[in-house]
Formats: C-alpha cells, structure tokens, sequence
C-alpha cells in the first residue's frame, strides 16, 4: 500500500466522525425548533418528547438521546429561542441606537427634535410590531410562553430574567437622552407594550388594525417624551 493510500485510509474515520456530528448536530437543531413550534402551538407546559419527535420527523429516541430531560430541552429551546430572536431584536435596537445617537445631546430638549423623534419611533417601533406578527408567529408565542408562565425551575426562570432585562437595559439606553428621570421604569412600559401589542396581533380573533397599533405606540412613546 502506497503512502497516498495509507493517508486517505487513515483520514477516512475523522471524515467520518465529522459526518455524523453534523448529522447529529442537525438532528438536535430540528428538535430545537420543533419544541419551539409545539410550544407556539400547545403552550409551554403542554409539551412531551413524543409530540417533539412527531413535529420534528425524528424517532422518539432521539430526544432523550440529546437532551438528559424534557427539562433540559424545555431550557436548551429558550437558548435556541434567543439565538434566533437575537438578531431582528438586534436590528432594531441597533437601528434606533444609531438614530438617536445622530442626534446632538444639546438638542433633546428641544419641542421641535423631541416632535420629530416622537414621529419616528411610533413608526419605527409599530411597523416592528406589525410586520413581527404577521411573520415571526412561532417567535413571538414562544416569547410570551416563556416571559409569563411562572413555576419555571431556577435555572430557566434566570435565564428569561436575564434575557428580559437585557432587553429593559438596552431600551433604557435609548429613552436616557430624552427623559433621564426613570428610564428603566420607562423602558419596562415599553416592553410590556411590545408583546401586549404582539399578544394581540397573534391571538385576537379580531387583531388590532395597524392604525391601532400605532396609536397606542404613539401615546405611550408621547407620553415618556412630553410630547
């Protein structure tokens, strides 16, 4: 046997080895996913690995095979839940960031600029809002699942308290250079709009028109501007 072919024999069990995480990892990600969809469809204290493995196409085996508990996949989905809502909570955070930031400190206190930033973000925020529900149904039930059932075991119940208050913290940063006074206080009231509206948007047989939407955005962002 040539050297060539002692080198692609012994490479063989290291392709093969990655072969079979990646199948493997791929396997585990559809679980993931599809715990997030029965959560959306049944709620979160409604799911069993049976229902998992039938969502996801897997064997049943699989599931504790991955995940030492149903406990366990319950917490690993919230990861995954992050994971995906990370970047479009990202986006905007970022966007509104970058807004705000172009706007001189000396002149936030001005009738004028505090009318005109009032004006974006109501449109900014309800567009998010809207456009949310209308794609991102699974999200956003997941979401709520998580942040309004209570009896979640301790290491659950930190990770959705963190996950929370990063939010809180991050739109408190946005409200400090208009109205300083509480902005946490401020950024907890938008939040809790944020998925009311959602809730609404997604549940509601008769789900709030877009104009609704965005006056009740306008109010309350009105309210925390003066304006």
């Amino acid at each position: 046997m040539s050297e060539l072919d002692q080198a692609m024999l012994h490479d063989t069990e290291p392709t093969t080895k990655r072969r079979t995480r990646a199948k493997g990892e791929k396997s585990r990600q559809a679980i993931l996913t599809a715990a997030m969809v029965v959560i959306a469809k049944r709620g979160l204290h409604a799911i069993t690995h049976r229902a998992i493995a039938a969502e996801a196409g897997v064997p049943l085996s699989l599931t504790t095979y991955f995940f030492t508990s149903l406990q366990d996949l319950v917490e690993q989905t919230f990861d995954h839940f992050v994971e995906m809502a990370a970047s479009d909570n990202a986006e905007l955070l970022r966007r509104m960031a970058e807004y705000i930031g172009a706007i001189p400190p000396e002149q936030a206190a001005i009738p004028e600029v505090r009318r005109r930033v009032h004006a974006d973000i109501t449109q900014a925020l309800s567009s998010f809002i809207v456009d949310t529900a209308r794609n991102h149904f699974v999200g956003i039930a997941v979401e709520l699942n998580y942040l309004q059932l209570s009896g979640l075991d301790d290491p659950l119940m930190r990770k959705v308290k963190a996950y929370r208050e990063n939010l809180v913290g991050k739109i408190a940063k946005l409200v400090m250079p208009f109205a300083p006074e509480q902005p946490e206080i401020d950024a907890s009231l938008v939040l809790g709009m944020v998925h009311r509206l959602e809730f609404d948007c997604i549940n509601r047989a008769d789900p709030p028109p877009r104009e609704r939407v965005e006056a009740e955005v306008r109010r309350l962002i009105g309210f925390i501007l003066k304006v």
